[in-house]
């Protein structure tokens, strides 16, 4: 019964995603014309609000993709599922309010409507986890999943909490550094959105 509920609740997580998206793709004529184009494209690295937002969406997006994947791994999907979707239930909140604030962003007079994959698109995040887990096999990645996204890097309320005390607290323009480069040097992940 616990397993039944999982998958309803990913069912609805993901169908109102996939009816918007089915829509939006079968737009014709005028609507085509009048298709989303982002006012920025990628990441604001001069704006550390956005920067932490746009980073939290990247995960969440990564976590979406990874669980869905999972669903093809039959000795890993129950757990998985059942551990994203104690996590999204948690982070429904989060995720609703930086979901809105990138698609009034990107989008501005247009960001009612923005879906999720006009945001993926703006940062230009892959639609294939398999693409992004390199010489990681499907298999463990789903076996660590459930471990993985209980860890405080996933805790998104307190990342976000975290984000606006700072910039109350400092200065805006180095509230969060910006996203690590191949330097290494610059490896380590900041410290604000961890």
């Amino acid at each position: 019964m616990k397993r039944a509920a999982v998958w309803l609740l990913l069912a609805s997580l993901v169908a109102p995603a996939a009816a918007q998206d089915a829509a939006a793709a079968t737009e014709t004529g005028a609507m085509a014309a009048a298709a989303l184009k982002p006012l920025h494209k990628g990441y604001a690295f001069d704006q550390p609000e956005i920067l932490v937002r746009q980073r939290l969406f990247g995960l969440a997006h990564g976590l979406s993709l990874l669980a869905a994947a999972c669903l093809d791994v039959a000795e890993q999907s129950g757990a998985t599922q059942e551990a994203y979707a104690a996590w999204h239930v948690k982070q429904a909140e989060t995720i609703t309010t930086v979901v809105n604030d990138l698609a009034r962003y990107y989008f501005g007079g247009r960001a009612g409507d923005a879906v999720w994959t006009d945001i993926s698109r703006a940062l230009a995040l892959k639609e294939d986890i398999r693409e992004a887990l390199g010489d990681v096999r499907l298999e463990e990645a789903c076996a660590t999943l459930p471990t993985a996204i209980v860890r405080p890097r996933y805790e998104f309320d307190k990342l976000l909490a975290e984000s606006r005390a700072i910039a109350a607290d400092t200065n805006p323009a180095v509230a969060v550094p910006p996203a690590p480069t191949s330097d290494p040097a610059a490896a380590d992940p900041p410290r604000a959105i961890e």
